[in-house]
């Protein structure tokens, strides 16, 4: 009788504290993503689908909010569930100068960490972070953190987390930024596992100069960074591995440009782009923005990629993303 009235007691808060009614958060994706070039450091494929990102939000006061629902990519030509749906499951509270959210929530506008550090296919396959993500931001300066917890140990799964630290300063159009990530990557509780710990991360430290100008829909960001990782297989000892990384971005209009290159040691981090193993890699984007809606990004674009000893790979993008 007492866990009755408990139970009761918790829905009837529950509903008094929802009162107003969910509101939602929902937005679709159109993914095309040629990349048919045959390297050693890539598997090459056609991504090819549309996903579905929404969610329930039952919004406690201004701050404070509860998001759940489902984040689902369906591929073209695969069964219906070929792909497992991400939850949507977190609790947000969001002011002027602070932002957290706690539980499965998007990591699209929270986690910005270059290519060399995450690869963009983790916002196709694995669009969300579980685990937080604490960011605290003013005028001219903000500082993110988050873990993402990837695998839970099982006799079959490695438990495996990420944790990374992302900083920004500005004074007029010149900025300094800093990005840190470290992967865990631990054994599986089967004694049958007999691949060892691995340790794995880097470390980025860069200056640039960003300009924007609205009236003309312009903007160039300019930027230099240097970039240090570590690799560790236990017992052994840590490998490290330094470059170099330049940056250019600029848009007008409908166009866009970006173009980055990478000059120093071979970058094997677990999650990054693995054209940066080849030690020296360039790469150019072209893109067209034909829409030019406030609730709609849209990209078509031609991608250039140099690969040291392999020559030149050109892949191809069409990226629609509608916010409702």
């Amino acid at each position: 009788m007492k866990k009755s009235l408990l139970i009761f007691t918790c829905i009837g808060f529950s509903m008094k504290l929802f009162a107003q009614g969910p509101g939602y958060d929902f937005s679709f994706h159109q993914i095309f993503d040629n990349r048919e070039y045959y390297s050693e450091y890539t598997v090459p494929g056609t991504i090819f689908g549309a996903r579905l990102n929404g969610a329930a939000v039952f919004e406690v006061d201004t701050v404070h909010s509860f998001y759940a629902g489902l984040n689902y990519l369906f591929e073209y030509g695969s069964p219906v569930l070929h792909n497992t749906p991400s939850v949507n499951l977190y609790y947000q509270y969001d002011t002027e100068h602070l932002d957290m959210a706690f539980g499965a929530f998007p990591r699209a506008g929270r986690i910005d960490l270059p290519a060399v550090f995450l690869n963009d296919t983790l916002d196709y396959y694995r669009p969300n972070v579980e685990g937080a993500s604490i960011a605290l931001h003013g005028d001219r300066a903000g500082i993110t953190g988050f873990i993402d917890w990837t695998g839970r140990v099982t006799e079959t799964t490695r438990e495996r987390f990420m944790a990374g630290l992302m900083g920004r300063m500005e004074a007029g159009d010149l900025f300094a930024e800093s990005a840190f990530l470290m992967v865990h990557d631990a054994k599986r509780s089967s004694l049958l596992d007999t691949i060892p710990i691995r340790d794995n991360g880097g470390f980025s430290l860069a200056a640039g100069y960003a300009m924007q100008q609205p009236e003309r829909a312009m903007s160039v960001v300019v930027s230099t960074a240097l970039i240090a990782t570590y690799n560790r297989v236990r017992p052994g000892d840590f490998e490290w591995g330094r470059g170099l990384l330049t940056n250019i971005e600029f848009r007008h209009t409908i166009f866009e440009f970006n173009g980055v290159y990478y000059f120093g040691s071979p970058v094997d981090l677990f999650y990054g782009d693995p054209f940066y193993r080849s030690g020296h890699y360039g790469r150019m984007d072209f893109f067209v923005d034909p829409f030019r809606h406030p609730k709609i990004d849209s990209k078509i674009g031609w991608n250039l990629h140099f690969v040291p000893g392999e020559g030149v790979y050109h892949s191809q993008q069409l990226i629609i993303d509608i916010r409702f």
